[in-house]
């Protein structure tokens, strides 16, 4: 099952260079990441990292910048649950540009979760484990 979201391609987002700052494409993943628990798993990842205090840092990257997104573009990120562990998971980001639905980015993340306290890797707790099967890539 894929989640998607869009964005606006904002002035803040562009470099010199009028094209979208390469750091800017991480910020605009994990804001997806964060759309999809809030709005497709059931809670807000806020209340997941201050209330249940699990984190998801990433561990592992691989992008492909394949075309082009500049100031006032706007994108539709998708992301796949592709693998599923018992202490981590992996998402692959799929970046679109809406004006011609051509593919700007491709992204592959490894979390792991975390225990906010110690920062310590810990297992995913099965009522997550339960959610997040929902959304295995087939």
């Amino acid at each position: 099952m894929t989640f998607a979201c869009e964005f606006p391609i904002r002035f803040g987002d562009v470099d010199f260079a009028r094209v979208v700052y390469f750091p800017r494409f991480f910020h605009i993943f994990h804001q997806t990441f964060e759309e999809w628990f809030g709005q497709a798993l059931g809670v807000s990842y806020p209340d997941l990292v201050n209330k249940e205090n699990i984190g998801f840092p990433s561990v592992k990257v691989e992008t492909e910048f394949v075309a082009p997104i500049v100031y006032g573009d706007r994108v539709r990120v998708e992301l796949e649950l592709v693998e599923l562990g018992t202490r981590s998971m992996t998402c692959r980001y799929t970046m679109v540009r809406l004006s011609d639905e051509r593919i700007a980015a491709r992204a592959t993340i490894k979390t792991v979760a975390v225990n906010n306290d110690t920062f310590r890797s810990m297992r995913i707790p099965d009522h997550w484990r339960e959610r997040l099967e929902r959304f295995m890539k087939e």
